[in-house]
């Protein structure tokens, strides 16, 4: 019934779908007018960032499980993985390669060391220079997480549920400091 081509274009129509490519993307691949290969650097950027989501997942379900000082109900279990997944950073050996989850590490990493050296020096949270760098965590938190009112509410719930821990250096105290640094900044738009 069919002519080679046509089967030939089956095969490879459900070959892109087995990868998951959208319908979108396999039409554009099909017509020519996108790259296979950008679509494919795509396509393994978006997995890269699943398998990192999966095994930030793994390990704080262990951790959750492994800790028996941890209470957990399930009222909180939502907001405790929503916190988790919002502020943690990514350990050495479920770090995302692409480049703008590697750009949004170092980010966090420099907000967390600014913050600290705002913390040691006794400045007060709403001052000048945490303001500064709570803005510059509130954008990024608004790029990794989206615009979410709940910031402070999430930072809370992680801080008391983590107490004894330190989650990428980011210590309960740090949190909180952030947490008001962020409180300072609820008048001010984005």
């Amino acid at each position: 019934m069919y002519d080679r081509e046509s089967v030939q274009r089956v095969h490879q129509i459900r070959a892109l779908r087995e990868l998951g490519f959208s319908l979108i993307e396999i039409r554009k691949a099909m017509e020519g007018t996108t790259s296979l290969i950008d679509l494919l650097r795509k396509h393994l950027e978006r997995i890269e960032l699943q398998v990192a989501r999966a095994t930030l997942l793994r390990d704080r379900l262990r951790n959750m499980t492994i800790d028996s000082d941890t209470q957990v109900s399930v009222d909180e279990l939502p907001a405790t993985l929503n916190a988790m997944s919002r502020v943690e950073t990514p350990n050495q050996t479920s770090r995302c390669t692409c480049k703008l989850a590697a750009d949004r590490e170092e980010r966090w990493r420099r907000i967390r060391n600014d913050l600290r050296d705002c913390m040691d020096r006794g400045e007060h949270p709403c001052g000048e220079r945490a303001k500064a760098v709570a803005v510059a965590a509130r954008l990024l938190i608004g790029e990794i997480a989206g615009a979410d009112s709940r910031v402070s509410m999430i930072l809370k719930v992680l801080a008391r549920l983590s107490a004894p821990r330190s989650l990428a250096g980011w210590d309960p105290c740090l949190m909180q400091y952030l947490d008001l640094a962020l409180g300072g900044l609820e008048d001010q738009p984005y």
